[in-house]
């Protein structure tokens, strides 16, 4: 991918020897000019560009006025700076650093050390890109099952945190629900884990169908399912956890000749003293092993018989 050097002098000839040293050396840029600060500042702002390549010295707006402005917005890992002058003091240079610069570059400069200087700057940002795209696959890891891409147990647990907080500063009524395939271990003793991983996905894909783009779906271990529904009371939820068996158990899953059918539990908030995300859990599950109790296939409410 094509890089873009801003390169920002006052004299126009100095530009073009910079411009025409980077245009002949073996580097993928572009190269754009501006003749001070103040015409360079909204360019280096635009996103457009990968590497700036200032003077010091520069009427309406000098290289240290311009490096402070672009790191109100941009540090050194998204706009490398390259500040350039022919003064030989050492005050210069450490103003310079201290504002942010990324590197110093000395006049009178060889090519070589010219075109040295802008590459160790794209090495550097490329190495900055892939660490973060790193950081963001490990993010999506430590949050999404594996097997459905569905969010797990923790990032669950963070939304339904927040939801909570909204729910209390709002007064909005809230749910969470728990799902469950009935009788898994069986089925997994009856046709492989392959086939469960199957049949843990379709069943994911149906519930995800069922609801709401706002409502979160979740896998927290095996069989089991959660969903938060936001502005969602009880008898919405009652709503929502029978169509979801009706769905299950009418659904034809290969290789399950007997059918699949799941059971639900759920917990309202506010309602029946519960202010916490381990209390509603608790309770959804609570109401689960409930339906469970009653057969395959049912669903039940936390309330004062569970309490």
């Amino acid at each position: 991918m094509t890089a873009t050097v801003l390169v920002v002098d006052d004299s126009a000839s100095l530009r073009t020897a910079m411009r025409k040293i980077i245009e002949e050396a073996d580097l993928d840029v572009e190269v754009i000019e501006a003749e001070d600060g103040t015409k360079a500042l909204p360019v280096a702002m635009s996103g457009e560009v990968d590497i700036v390549l200032s003077d010091i010295v520069m009427p309406n707006l000098d290289g240290i006025g311009l490096l402070r402005a672009i790191r109100q917005k941009h540090d050194a890992a998204v706009l490398p700076v390259i500040l350039v002058t022919s003064q030989t003091d050492d005050s210069a240079r450490d103003t310079g650093f201290e504002v942010g610069a990324s590197d110093y570059l000395t006049r009178p400069f060889s090519p070589d050390e010219l075109v040295a200087r802008i590459q160790v700057q794209l090495r550097l940002k490329s190495l900055q890109r892939e660490l973060q795209r790193a950081v963001e696959r490990h993010r999506e890891q430590a949050s999404i099952d594996e097997l459905t891409k569905l969010p797990n147990r923790r990032a669950f647990i963070e939304s339904c945190q927040r939801e909570i907080a909204r729910s209390r500063r709002h007064r909005l009524a809230m749910v969470i629900c728990i799902w469950d395939i009935d009788g898994l271990r069986n089925i997994n003793l009856e046709v492989g884990h392959r086939a469960v991983d199957a049949l843990i996905t379709v069943v994911s894909e149906l519930a995800g169908r069922l609801l709401r783009a706002n409502d979160i779906l979740a896998r927290l271990s095996g069989g089991t399912f959660a969903v938060l529904l936001p502005h969602t009371d009880g008898e919405q939820a009652r709503a929502v956890c029978a169509r979801l068996c009706d769905t299950v158990a009418n659904h034809g899953f290969h290789g399950h000749a007997r059918g699949v059918t799941v059971s639900a539990g759920w917990a309202t908030y506010p309602g029946g003293n519960l202010e916490t995300v381990d209390e509603l859990l608790n309770a959804a599950q609570t109401a689960l092993d409930r339906a469970k109790a009653r057969g395959p296939g049912r669903t039940e409410a936390w309330g004062s018989e569970t309490d």
